[in-house]
Order: C-alpha cells, then sequence, then structure tokens
C-alpha cells in the first residue's frame, strides 16, 4: 500500500505512547489519546486529547524485553481497546 493510500485513510483519533525513564530504575508507558487536525495531511499534527492509563515497569526487565507474556499482552489489549473505543467500534452483545 502506497503512504498516500495509507495517509488517506488514517483516523482522526488515535493514541500516543511513551516511555519515561523516572530515574529511580523504574520506567513509565503511559498511553494518551490524541487528535490529528488534519488527518489526511502530509504531516499531521497530533494534540493530546485526553490520559488513558499508564504503567509502571522496572528498567532491567523493560530494557532487555523480559516482561512476562501476560504484561505484552495486556499492552496490547489495552492499546487495541482503547483504539476500537474512541473510533466508536465497541460493540455489545
Amino acid at each position: 500500500m502506497s503512504s498516500d493510500a495509507v495517509r488517506k485513510n488514517r483516523a482522526k483519533d488515535g493514541i500516543a505512547i511513551c516511555l519515561a525513564d523516572l530515574g529511580d530504575g523504574n520506567s513509565r508507558l503511559v498511553i494518551d489519546e490524541v487528535v490529528a487536525d488534519d488527518p489526511e495531511a502530509q504531516n499531521p499534527v497530533w494534540r493530546h486529547k485526553v490520559f488513558y492509563t499508564q504503567n509502571l515497569y522496572p528498567n532491567d526487565v523493560l530494557n532487555h524485553m523480559k516482561l512476562s507474556d501476560d504484561e505484552f499482552c495486556s499492552i496490547g489489549v489495552a492499546v487495541v481497546a482503547r483504539l476500537l473505543a474512541i473510533n466508536g467500534r465497541v460493540y455489545k452483545d
């Protein structure tokens, strides 16, 4: 898929994830909701909308990608669940 096709299919709402080293041997993974000023722009500007969640991890575990399968899974679930929710794609049975 071309970059033009990807750009034209980008949602206006998304998430941003950052990893902050706290300086005490731990890092905080923070997930925020963001919104694009113009999702079809060549380089869209994403602005903070609302805080979503955060997790604290020991640097020595995180740096070596030694989180448990459950921890990696919970990060992925949080990401996909939030993207579905902010795009109105949460369905009730």
